[in-house]
């Protein structure tokens, strides 16, 4: 059996980490791109497909936490 109120606060907190390192990717890969090497550039493009893929399995793991609990989600 899940535990839903735990699957919801891991959610909560890969989501933050995730939006946190989609923010860092658009940093490094768009705003600031001067100062990174062309490798970390390419990095960071590579870390915001990824970042952005994470908070979207976040959001679906949220959501299954709160319906199991019987929550709005």
């Amino acid at each position: 059996m899940l535990n839903f109120p735990h699957l919801t606060r891991l959610a909560e907190v890969l989501l933050i980490f995730a939006v946190g390192f989609l923010l860092l990717t658009i940093w490094v890969g768009y705003l600031d791109a001067e100062r990174f090497s062309i490798a970390v550039q390419i990095s960071a493009h590579i870390g915001l497909i990824l970042a952005a893929t994470l908070v979207k399995v976040a959001y679906v793991l949220r959501c299954i936490g709160r319906h199991g609990q019987q929550l709005e989600v």
